[in-house]
This record gives structure tokens, sequence and C-alpha cells, in this order.
């Protein structure tokens, strides 16, 4: 692996993790803001998406732990239900690129 490719790589992972932890502040703030009476099926399903998330960034810590795991990230990003599709581009074409 290039230290250019491998310098990409540790990048794009920051940015993810940079991006899922945004996420999990916007969940934990929408949740917040909920009063107790006003608790309804959206507010179950926030719960269910901060869970899943917060379990994601467990995974994600413990690939980057790894590091250098490439099929294990790519994995990662094409079964990953909190990535949106450009932060998932981004991250497997950083993968791409090491392997080419």
């Amino acid at each position: 692996m290039s230290g250019a490719a491998s310098q990409k790589i540790i990048a794009t992972c920051e940015a993810i993790a940079r991006e899922l932890e945004s996420r999990k502040l916007r969940l934990c703030t929408e949740i917040d803001a909920y009063a107790p009476a006003a608790r309804d099926a959206h507010f179950n399903s926030l719960i269910e998406q901060r869970a899943e998330l917060l379990a994601e960034l467990g995974r994600f810590a413990a690939l980057r732990a790894e590091y250098p795991q490439a099929v294990t990230l790519r994995s990662f990003a094409l079964n990953s239900r909190s990535l949106d599709a450009e932060t998932r581009q981004r991250l497997l074409a950083a993968l791409h690129d090491v392997n080419s």
C-alpha cells in the first residue's frame, strides 16, 4: 500500500467517523427535544436509529483499530445503514485506490 493511498484511507476514515458522530449528535438533540408527553412512533424510531448508530460507531472504531484491513472496511461501507451514499462512495473509492 502506498503512503498516499494509506493517507487517503486514514483521512476518509476520519471523515466518516466525524459524519457518524455528527449524526449521533443530531439524533440525540432531536430525542432530547421531545417532551415526555409527546413521545410517539417517531420518537421510538429515533431511539432505534440512535441505538443502531451507536452500535455502528462501535464497529467502525473496532475496524479502525485493526487498520489496515481494507476488506473489512469495504464490508463495513457496503453494509452500513448509517452512511449516506456520498460518504459510502468516498470510502469505497479510497479503498479502491489502495487495491489498485
